[in-house]
């Protein structure tokens, strides 16, 4: 796999604009954004047990990013933005900065530097500001909440390959069909948390994806066969992960105080979708089965 080349050139072809005005159009006028990837920070009151949370009321960070996938004239760009925020002080200004905003195209990325002293470059960076209020962004753990499910029959099914089940249980429930089921978690008590969730649709693909060399023509013929069942369902995963911990510092600068206890959160939940790129192996499998 070759070496993405990074650009920093302050320069933005004409083409290069076309494709952010693209790019801006997909979340303009839209009442709620969700963020591919979405991660807050919290102090935590500092207790010595790090097992024991209660976070404060704000965040002390976020930070928010976009990408999109956009063809345009032939040529596939991917554009990336990525915002953040920090101070959770009454005194600091809580408003979104660009962290990062970049194009790339033909194994080139294109990190764009906003100039307000240029024209172009001054409307661009008006209508990010504008479009991506924070107030209408939310994370794919809020936007997807009521569609989790926890349950392992899908997993089981799968692995002893029952295709027909799997067919059978959305037949009795077709709005499973585009619900998440967890594919795996992994819990380290008070340290670490990640789990992973996707459609029917994305578990199958990687399951043939994962295991082609493993499935019998007549099995992998069932297997495909309920794959372009639900070709027209969504194709999403959706990734969960918290972390967090205390620390413990000297000297102090008082008697009164044996350590200094400073205590912190992260909490990070990202969307994997065919437009983000996240799916891009996925999406190619997909498409085999619907030209076919």
């Amino acid at each position: 796999m070759k070496k993405e080349k990074l650009n920093f050139d302050e320069n933005v072809s004409v083409e290069e604009y076309e494709v952010i005005k693209k790019f801006l159009s997909f979340y303009r006028n839209q009442s709620v954004i969700v963020a591919d990837s979405y991660r807050q920070d919290f102090d935590c009151i500092p207790f010595e047990h790090s097992n024991i949370i209660f976070k404060t009321n704000s965040d002390s960070w976020k930070s928010l990013n976009f990408c999109r996938k956009i063809d345009y004239n032939g040529v596939v760009y991917t554009v990336e933005l990525k915002l953040w925020r920090t101070g959770n002080m009454e005194e600091d200004p809580k408003c979104l900065s660009i962290d990062d905003f970049s194009i790339s195209a033909n194994g080139v990325k294109h990190f764009i530097n906003l100039d307000i002293n240029d024209a172009k470059k001054a409307k661009v960076l008006f209508n990010i500001i504008s479009i991506f209020d924070e107030r209408k962004i939310i994370a794919p753990e809020e936007a997807y909440s009521k569609r989790l499910y926890v349950n392992k029959a899908l997993q089981t099914f799968m692995n002893y390959h029952e295709w027909g089940k799997i067919d059978e249980g959305l037949n009795q429930m077709p709005s499973l069909k585009n619900a998440l089921f967890i594919i795996d978690e992994v819990c380290k008590p008070s340290i670490k948390f990640r789990a992973d969730f996707g459609t029917i649709l994305y578990q199958l693909i990687s399951f043939r994806m994962n295991n082609l060399d493993d499935l019998e023509a007549k099995d992998l013929h069932k297997l495909d066969e309920l794959i372009l069942k639900l070709s027209k369902t969504e194709l999403l995963k959706v990734k969960f992960y918290e972390s967090g911990g205390i620390c413990s510092s000297y000297p102090t600068r008082s008697i009164l105080l044996e350590k200094n206890y400073t205590n912190g959160r992260v909490h990070i939940s990202e969307q994997y979708t065919p437009f983000n790129n996240g799916l891009e192996e996925e999406q190619k499998v997909l498409s085999k089965f619907i030209i076919r």
